[in-house]
């Protein structure tokens, strides 16, 4: 589990910016150091998170030291109860009127496990909304489904992503095909095809 400072490599330059392809990781931070900062800065202990989360101790140790990826599913559990998203934890906030993210300086939050990574179209999760890219390596996907207030909109930039919500039967995503519902119902990805899928979403409010 890490979080990196990359471009989109299949993303356009902009006018007068570097080509995205040739931009170069800046940095790496680990997440689980952000989240111990996070739960040092509201004075409680592994204990007190794991009451609140239903995470055990042990593996939330393990994952603030670095030595335990974590699932999206559980992630999403751990922000939810700090009440804060992924994107406050590796992003600075940003008050400026009109707020941009370049393609070369677009942190990333990789889920080695699921073969996931999600990439951070906003400077941060103060907002009303949080676009991501979410890229599924092949043979990638959610190990447990998720849920979490508000609505959720996706749509396939490339590859197919099956998406199966509540207890319906699973949904296969073309390319330009999208899908709008209600978050709060357990939902979850994966990749359905062959070599990498991307897709983009966007929740309302910012809950990853």
């Amino acid at each position: 589990m890490e979080l990196v400072t990359s471009a989109d490599p299949t993303a356009p330059p902009a006018p007068g910016d570097v080509a995205a392809g040739d931009a170069r990781e800046s940095s790496t931070t680990d997440l689980g150091t952000r989240l111990r900062q996070l739960r040092r800065a509201r004075g409680v202990s592994l204990a007190d998170v794991a009451e609140g989360t239903g995470i055990s101790p042990s593996f939330l140790s393990m994952v603030e030291k670095g030595k335990s990826d974590i699932t999206i599913s559980r992630l999403m559990r751990l922000v939810h109860w700090f009440g804060v998203s992924v994107a406050d934890l590796v992003q600075e906030p940003n008050s400026s009127p009109v707020q941009i993210v370049r393609a070369d300086s677009r942190r990333s939050v990789r889920l080695a496990d699921e073969r996931i990574s999600i990439q951070m179209l906003a400077p941060d999760g103060h907002h009303a909304m949080l676009p991501v890219i979410n890229v599924y390596d092949e043979g990638g996907g959610m190990v447990d489904s998720t849920r979490h207030d508000g609505e959720e909109f996706v749509h396939v930039l490339e590859g197919r992503v099956e998406l199966t919500v509540a207890s319906g039967e699973p949904i296969v995503l073309e390319p330009g095909d999208s899908a709008y519902y209600r978050s709060d119902v357990p939902h979850s990805f994966r990749n359905a095809g062959a070599g990498v899928a991307r897709f983009f979403g966007v929740t309302t409010p910012p809950n990853l």
